[in-house]
């Protein structure tokens, strides 16, 4: 069945150009879905009849632009035809690519995933974390050694794409040794989104993820304990980049915040009220608020690197991988005698200095950022010390109870 197909031209009066005429733009709608594009063409001020979408008048300049505005819809009306012919699923996208020739290496699996990578990265601290950047092209290298293996081919059309891919690369990369089965979901999640852009655009008619389950693994989360943090703490430590390293760790144990937040930590983020210190920043994963009193720990840490200008930052600390070999460096002064990372910081914090402290959960979830309280139930563990007094507690209320009752 057809769809509703419409092209309308409109000028963006909100961004005139330097010579003052107003660009002209254009719109596909196709069942109410739609895209924008740029014609490349401007109009004079006044000269645009916005009713009738073009430019009015019989000058020369409104038939120059007339004509060429005429040209770009039957031009659109052929990639429309020649799009629905191959696929019979349009998207306003995939006209809009058919239009200026940028979906001639998008036909492909490996292509499409290229193109997503390389704007991925081009947005990289701005709105997308480097993080994100590596698992999109860690996904991507395995995907390409599936097919050449599995298909002995370079690349997939996304034609040829089936359930039986879908398994044969879940149980490719299950079967890797260095993946554990938590990565491999997070791969398969990370291939759905790049399918699920590839139908938006029209190159894929169907989810290949319908009745699919994806199912994560539950780990135990690591963290220290009290006494494993005040032995952290007072390990003698002579190299100042282990001194740096720790310091940041202990004050993340103490407030929370993740290793890229520590980073980015600024004088201008501290705010005095009354007689306490509180810290005030964003999330830089989520964009979310955060708002933490600082106690005298990590205030004794502050203090410590606070001789800076107003525009430094207060740790200057190496790569995240760099600060979790220092961690084990330190972590084998210390009979704690597992792997510490620094994300075990925050685990840490919503664990030992929180929960265990009586802290609703409500709360901590405020505290770490999350806008979700079931990650917060991820990172927090009820411990065997909070078992035992929430126990204690509720055994006295009955022991009352039951006093009251006999007599």
């Amino acid at each position: 069945m057809r769809s509703t197909f419409r092209i309308l031209f409109y000028v963006k009066k909100n961004a005139p150009l330097r010579n003052g005429e107003f660009p002209i733009m254009g719109r596909i709608t196709i069942d109410g879905r739609r895209v924008q594009f740029s014609t490349r063409l401007s109009v004079p001020p006044g000269l645009w009849e916005t009713v009738a979408g073009k430019a009015g008048g019989r000058s020369a300049a409104a038939n120059r632009i007339n004509d060429r505005l005429a040209h770009i819809r039957f031009r659109m009306e052929q990639c429309y035809e020649s799009v629905f012919a191959e696929r019979k699923y349009v998207t306003p996208q995939a006209v809009k690519a058919r239009f200026f020739g940028t979906d001639l290496d998008c036909m492909n699996l490996l292509a499409f995933f290229r193109r997503h990578n390389d704007e991925f990265a081009r947005m990289v601290g701005i709105s997308r974390s480097r993080s994100s950047y590596y698992k999109y092209r860690c996904v991507y290298t395995h995907l390409a050694a599936f097919i050449r293996q599995r298909y002995q081919c370079e690349d997939l059309t996304f034609r040829e794409l089936d359930r039986s891919f879908l398994v044969g690369f879940h149980a490719w990369i299950r079967k890797e040794p260095t993946l554990r089965t938590n990565t491999a979901w997070v791969y398969m999640t990370a291939l759905k989104h790049i399918l699920m852009l590839a139908r938006g655009h029209g190159y894929i008619q169907r989810d290949l993820f319908v009745n699919y389950k994806l199912h994560s693994e539950s780990v135990i989360r690591n963290y220290l304990t009290e006494e494993e943090l005040l032995e952290i703490m007072h390990v003698p430590l002579d190299e100042p980049e282990l001194q740096l390293v720790r310091d940041a760790y202990v004050f993340s144990c103490f407030t929370g915040l993740s290793y890229i937040d520590v980073c980015e930590l600024h004088p201008e983020h501290l705010r005095h009220e009354r007689d306490e210190l509180w810290l005030k920043t964003k999330r830089h994963k989520t964009g979310t608020t955060i708002d933490i009193r600082l106690f005298a720990v990590p205030q004794a840490i502050l203090l410590r690197y606070g001789q800076h200008s107003h525009n430094e930052r207060f740790f200057k600390l190496p790569s995240n991988g760099w600060c979790n070999a220092c961690l084990k460096r330190i972590v084998d002064r210390t009979h704690i005698g597992r792997r510490i990372t620094f994300h075990s910081a925050r685990h840490t914090f919503a664990t030992t200095i929180t929960l265990s402290q009586g802290m609703a959960i409500e709360t901590i979830s405020k505290l770490l950022g999350h806008t979700n309280i079931r990650t917060t139930q991820i990172y927090a563990t009820i411990t065997r010390g909070r078992l035992t007094s929430e126990l204690d507690r509720l055994s006295q209320r009955l022991d009352t109870f039951c006093q009251a009752v006999v007599s």
